[in-house]
């Protein structure tokens, strides 16, 4: 199996985004206990055993508000747990970087970080936004890879897509993913940045024929428009969000202690504590509980006419009606060479500052 796994070392954060799964500024001011976390992942894969692998992630609230040492001992005491480990980390870098940071991210992170931007509701001025700049500019002069988080709102895909990824692109980047929102933590406070199933669908067809139209596939990776072709390309249809097993392999640990699955509903739908035996852990009530909604698919699904490719989305995704939260627009445009606009989008010019 291969096994995943967010840390988060702290509840709370210095951002307070709207969308965030969490509760930004309003998350519990506490911190993990790195002694636990170290005791429940050697038991883990003792318990697991050989031919597993094992993904950690550093994550939040905003993780860089704990001691980097407390991250750097979870690396040095976890990295040869299993057949193979690795390890990353999820940040706002809406903060001074310090050598310290910057030798963690060289180091044990392997070059490699994940960062986010939002439109209009992730920083509270322009000071937070220009900060974040310049640290972005800084990790990639160190030759650090960059893996950008945009979220998809209603002021994202009021941009127009080709817009959008040609200022990811000047950015310097060299990944984006689009993430769909779900309702949990602040975003459940805030309806109205949700945006309609349809607009979504028809922004993501969008993107695609602007994409062909201005060969901008090159341009970095963008892993969720990438997932969506490989389906077609590659016949590869459980890829990131359309996998249906995250509640079999993923596992959050809260700063608490407490244990769930999907990070956006860990704080709410815990089903366990690092304390207990990971027999308990596996086998309870609510872990086989999530799994099994997970599997379940909405009876539509099997009607559907791209159902063969999609396979159902993430469970997470609120269904609007009869509209699900997946792109069907595109994918039946990959599968059948063009479709009729269902619904047209007339964007509203969101105003991109350029790099």
């Amino acid at each position: 199996m291969n096994y995943l796994s967010y840390l988060k070392t702290t509840e709370t954060c210095n951002l307070n985004c709207r969308h965030c799964f969490t509760s930004g500024t309003q998350g519990r001011k506490i911190f993990w206990n790195t002694d636990h976390v170290i005791d429940f992942f050697q038991r883990f894969s003792e318990y697991v055993g050989v031919g597993n692998t094992m993904h950690y992630e550093f994550h939040g609230g905003e993780p860089f508000l704990a001691p980097v040492s407390d991250m750097i001992r979870v690396y040095d005491q976890l990295r040869h747990t299993f057949d193979y480990t690795s390890f990353g980390c999820t940040s706002n870098l809406t903060f001074k970087l310090t050598p310290d940071i910057e030798d963690f991210i060289q180091g044990p992170l392997n070059q490699r970080i994940g960062t986010s931007w939002d439109p209009a509701i992730r920083f509270a001025n322009a000071k937070q936004e220009s900060l974040w700049r310049s640290n972005v500019e800084r990790l990639l002069s160190l030759g650090v890879t960059i893996k950008l988080f945009i979220s998809i709102t209603q002021d994202t895909i009021n941009i127009e897509p080709i817009e959008l990824l040609r200022w990811v692109r000047d950015l310097g980047v060299q990944e984006l993913d689009l993430e769909r929102l779900t309702n949990n933590g602040n975003a459940r406070q805030h309806p109205d940045i949700f945006p309609r199933n349809l607009d979504q669908d028809q922004w993501f067809l969008k993107m695609h024929r602007q994409i062909q139209q201005h060969d901008a596939r090159s341009w970095f990776a963008n892993e969720f428009m990438e997932n969506i072709y490989d389906k077609f390309e590659r016949n590869v249809t459980g890829a990131g969000t359309f996998c249906r097993d995250c509640e079999q392999k993923l596992f959050t640990i809260n700063a608490d202690g407490t244990i769930g699955g999907c990070p956006n509903a860990a704080p709410e739908e815990n089903f366990g504590h690092i304390s207990m035996g990971i027999q308990e852990i596996m086998t309870h009530p609510q872990r086989i509980h999530n799994i099994a909604c997970e599997s379940h698919r909405n009876p539509l699904c099997y009607d559907c006419d791209v159902f063969d490719k999609c396979g159902s989305d993430c469970h997470q995704l609120t269904w609007q009606d009869d509209v699900c939260g997946a792109p069907k627009s595109l994918m039946r445009e990959l599968k059948y060479g063009t479709v009729q606009d269902l619904h047209k989008i007339t964007p509203k010019r969101f105003k991109i500052v350029p790099v």
